[in-house]
């Protein structure tokens, strides 16, 4: 008899053999698709890092709809992609080197350094495909997109010239959230993956009042205080006005010997509510009051209005040489001017709407390069703007005592100097969000400089239009986590300072400041001022070298030094895979009809939108968008049309996974021990795709003895009586209850599961069909053996026809969700094609569809539980038999064939079928006749246990033996010989004679039994 426990991850490492002789998957890309094209994106992972158990689940749900569709009569490309540009990869080589920032870099040399990059990125090549390959996910991992590569490049700079050509690419000075570590800027999408619950310093800080609005000066006896607050004590050396809410309500208070200025509602939160309050103003009251300013770093920088640039370096424009520093970047550096705006005094009170009383002081510290809102206050203001941080995040050295020094480590500094000072009038530790460098881990700290953008707030309409067209599962991300963010759009922070990455295609005149964007390698070319090879690499410092004629002046113009945002390279992936718009356009452009025969070939299908993807839900900000707004800049439709978002995978316990806790999952020693099949299950029925899921061993493991193990079962029973029966077809319809029931049950489950599917739904399938193989095992089968093991035929050919049709669909379906043990399955039922993956999709046939018969098993097998929980309370076995039980039902009546099952589950001679409230009873009278038959049937489940300890089969037969002192076992096995021969598979019963040496003796009702063979 085959094996009932297979190794299944051994037997999925044959499958994978099978498959690559037989060259599966190529067959599934080269079968007829009269159904047309279904277009898959792949979202492309960075190969410099270790594949997880995330990213299993991800590969999981990516082929389970390719797969689906493929079988429906669809073409589905499956293009592998890699991620190959960006920080990660550099942070990787900066370790690699003992690098601690960019002058390591450029010390080193650009090109090396990139060259090392370029050779990072393939590390863990090898661990990727061989997990892609394990776990059944079926890439052209052959002929992937690779972002570095030239072409894909070029596509890119396409991309950017159709930007820069309709005006929505621009340089602008503004606050960026800037990481110091990496020395660049981040955009929103990727500022929103990195916040993290924190606590920081507030302080509650006093400013000198020394000229009040109306022009009186404070008695020098009884100084004036405005209390301030913030959270970054750091940004107080440079301090350039204080903002209060025009109509709020201020109070001055006596403290001590002095007199504070705070808003009305916040004096309980400082420790003042019970102060007394000499005097009371509005906000726009106190507008123009001056005030001593904390630190001396600025005042001779802004009384003496030197023109400065940012950038780290404190210096003006003038006092640094050509060999210091590219002209160009300096004076793209500057700060902007504007000589007509009105300049408000330094260090002094400005109103702004932003100020409220909810937490603080109500009066708001104000450092212009520090803040999004203090930035666009100060420009609107006219207020002075100067760094005394540089962009590695540390003080300058105007910054006196804190030269050198790192910000937020300056924090205890400065709130120790202003205590020192009795300045610090309260200091306390909040646990606030704050974010942090995606890539390094780093805190962000908020930096004026000028960066390029992309005007995507323009276009905020048209995003949620091309959202509207998307479905997602689940819905709610739709309106929810993704709707939000696109109402909230901001500009794109587009540029990057750094070195391994697409370079901004760029030039700007050294002579007139013109601005040209090229869009091509060919217009590089005709544009160089020196040839520029076929071959040439246009990444960094190569492109650099190459400099073009200006059309405006016929200077010389340089390339810019920044790279592209890197989730720009896979957002763009749509195009550049097809190297579009340089290549293949009817892949983006076209829409055409069947050719005759109803299907293309290869490569000839339109590739553009993508009817699915799926990745993690941290991508909602990240590829969802960047992919979206490609399309949308480009004046295209939304680029995928189906998403299945998913939840993040976390250990047992609901905790994120880290290597320095300990609880990582390697996946490639889960799948090793309990199959790859094992793993995508887990992910697709463990819960619905958008939760976060708890990786729990203990739980994949019961999945698969309560899936796995039980359809095997089914299937070795299967095999076990279809020997020598050949193939057995359904030829006729069984008129068998059970038949007709699990047939119901198949082709409800058939139709269900493709409209899920369909409907991009793929927890409630998965959990379908565990169910239907539940069903299958726990009733039709256990219902049927004996028919399987009678001498009808007839009857026996239905059942083993109907189990095996059962088992072949049940192959077909599978074969989306558990790729091997669907193509185990079906290999072993002999199916008609190689590989049940050539095979169609099942068709539901309504006329197999029996609801009425759905409804009356679902009654007759409700009666059936509570009966034999009647039986259970009642202390009495199934295995004797009771003379009748009682049903009451609204109906007052039940089918011949339901009370036949009836009888045979709960072991009754007779069901008596009232009308009535619904209820069930049970005669437990026991008589002779009926304790005698339960004898028999113990009998016959001791005999069978040894039989299957002694490893018999069903084609062995025996001599039974049957012995006993007590005359009622005597008189109960020969009043029952036929049940006991047929039930145990003997030709022959004796009662007397020498016991055989496989014997087994136990008691029943208080009788010994010997019973052998």
């Amino acid at each position: 008899m085959p094996d009932s426990r297979p190794n299944f991850p051994k037997q999925e490492e044959e499958i994978l053999a099978f498959w690559d002789k037989e060259k599966i998957f190529e067959k599934t890309l080269e079968k007829e698709a009269p159904r047309g094209p279904f277009v898959f994106f792949e979202g492309p992972p960075t190969a410099n890092g270790k594949p997880g158990i995330h990213h299993v689940e991800a590969r999981a749900f990516k082929d389970c709809i390719p797969r689906f569709r493929t079988m429906q009569g669809y073409h589905v490309d499956r293009k592998a992609g890699w991620d190959t540009h960006g920080l990660p990869v550099e942070l990787e080589v900066e370790k690699q080197l003992g690098f601690t920032g960019k002058k390591d870099i450029e010390a080193f040399g650009i090109a090396e350094f990139n060259k090392r990059c370029k050779e990072s990125v393939w590390k863990y090549l090898a661990d990727w495909q061989q997990i892609t390959r394990r776990i059944g996910f079926w890439l052209d991992l052959e002929h992937p997109y690779v972002t570095y590569e030239p072409a894909y490049v070029e596509s890119l700079w396409w991309v950017i010239k159709q930007i820069w050509d309709k005006g929505l690419l621009y340089q602008d000075y503004r606050v960026t959230p800037h990481c110091p570590r990496c020395g660049t800027s981040l955009s929103s999408h990727e500022l929103a993956q990195g916040y993290k619950d924190v606590e920081d310093p507030a302080v509650f800080v006093k400013f000198r009042v020394t000229r009040r609005a109306d022009g009186t000066m404070p008695n020098p006896e009884e100084p004036e205080f405005l209390v301030a607050w913030t959270t970054t004590p750091w940004t107080l050396p440079a301090n350039v006005a204080l903002a209060v809410g025009e109509k709020i309500r201020y109070g001055k208070v006596r403290y001590e010997n002095e007199f504070l200025w705070i808003a009305k509602d916040r004096m309980t939160a400082v420790g003042l509510g019970a102060a007394e309050i000499v005097e009371e103003k509005f906000g726009e009251e106190l507008v123009g009051t001056a005030y001593e300013p904390l630190y001396p770093f600025l005042n001779n920088v802004i009384l003496s209005e030197v023109p400065l640039v940012f950038g780290g370096t404190g210096r003006s424009e003038e006092s640094l040489s050509d060999s210091e520093e590219d002209p160009s970047v300096v004076q793209r550096n500057r700060l902007p001017q504007d000589d007509n705006k009105k300049k408000t005094q330094a260090w002094s009170v400005v109103p702004a709407d932003f100020v409220s009383t909810t937490d603080g002081s109500g009066i708001v510290h104000t450092a212009v390069m520090y803040g999004a809102d203090d930035f666009d206050l100060g420009t609107k203001l006219g207020l002075p703007k100067h760094h005394l941080v540089g962009l590695d995040g540390k003080f300058l050295s105007e910054a006196g005592p804190f030269a050198g020094m790192f910000v937020k480590d300056a924090d205890p500094k400065v709130m120790e100097d202003l205590e020192t000072r009795r300045l610090l009038l309260k200091k306390e530790t909040i646990t606030h969000t704050y974010p942090f460098c995606w890539r390094c881990k780093s805190p962000i700290i908020y930096y004026a400089k000028d960066s390029w953008y992309i005007r995507m707030s323009g276009l905020r309409d048209e995003l949620l239009k091309a959202n509207e067209s998307i479905h997602w599962e689940p819905d709610y991300i739709k309106d929810g986590r993704f709707g939000e963010w696109l109402r909230e759009v901001k500009d794109w922070a587009f540029s990057r300072e750094r070195y391994w990455g697409t370079p901004l295609p760029i030039w700007i005149c050294e002579a007139c400041g013109e601005k040209s964007c090229v869009g091509s390698f060919k217009e590089l070319r005709e544009r160089a001022t020196h040839g520029v090879e076929e071959s040439f690499d246009p990444h960094r410092p190569f492109v650099d070298e190459v400099s073009l004629k200006c059309d405006k002046c016929s200077g010389s113009m340089r390339r810019v030094s920044e790279v592209c945002d890197v989730w720009f390279d896979s957002g763009a992936m749509p195009f550049a895979q097809w190297h579009y718009p340089f290549e293949n356009k009817e892949r983006i452009e076209g829409d055409s009809p069947l050719p005759e025969g109803g299907s293309r070939g290869v490569g000839e299908a339109p590739s553009f939108p993508a009817d699915y993807i799926s990745e993690a839900i941290d991508q909602t900000r990240g590829w969802f968008y960047t992919l979206l707004a490609v399309s949308v800049l480009l004046g295209k439709e939304a680029p995928y049309k189906n998403v299945i978002c998913l939840g993040h995978v976390l250990d047992a316990k609901g905790k994120k996974m880290s290597k320095s806790i300990g609880n990582v999952i390697n996946p490639v020693e889960v799948i090793d021990q309990y199959g790859a099949d094992a793993v995508r299950w887990y992910m697709y029925t463990v819960n619905q795709p958008g939760d976060p899921k708890r990786f729990d061993l203990k739980a994949l493991v019961e999945m698969v003895k309560k899936v796995f193990l039980i359809l095997w079962n089914v299937l070795s029973f299967y095999e076990l009586y279809a020997q020598n029966q050949g193939k057995t077809e359904i030829s006729v319809p069984s008129i068998h209850i059970l038949d007709r029931w699990v047939l119901t049950r198949l082709h409800t489950l058939v139709r269900d599961a493709t409209a899920d599917l369909e409907s991009y739904k793929v927890t409630e399938p998965a959990r379908a069909i565990g169910e239907f193989v539940s069903d299958l095992s726990t009733w039709y089968v256990r219902r049927s053996r004996d028919r399987f093991k009678g001498q009808d035929k007839a009857d026996k050919t239905a059942a083993l026809a109907t189990l095996r049709t059962c088992l072949l669909t049940l192959s077909k379906l599978l074969a989306p969700f558990t790729p091997f043990l669907a193509e185990a399955l079906y290999q072993r039922l002999s199916g008609g094609k190689r590989s049940v993956h050539l095979e169609d999709w099942p068709q539901a046939d309504v006329s197999m569809m029996d609801e009425t018969i759905l409804r009356d098993m679902g009654q007759g097998r409700s009666v059936i539980s509570r009966l034999l929980e009647k039986r259970a309370a009642a202390g009495i076995p199934v295995r004797q038999a009771l003379a009748r039980a009682i049903v009451v039902v609204p109906e007052g009546t039940l089918g011949e064939e339901f009370i036949g099952l009836i009888k045979d589950e709960v072991n009754v001679k007779a069901v008596a079928v009232k009308k009535g409230e619904y209820e069930v009873d049970l005669d437990l009278h026991l008589t002779p006749e009926l304790l005698r038959e339960g004898m028999v049937r113990e009998m016959v489940r001791q005999v069978n246990d040894l039989r299957k300890k002694a490893g018999l089969t069903i084609q062995d037969r025996i001599e039974l033996y049957v012995e006993s002192p007590d005359a009622e076992v005597n008189l109960a096995a020969e009043e029952h010989r036929d049940v006991l021969l047929s039930g145990t598979l003997s030709s022959t019963l004796r009662t007397t004679g020498d016991r055989p040496q496989t014997s087994h003796t136990f008691r029943t009702n208080e009788a010994d039994v010997t019973v052998g063979f």
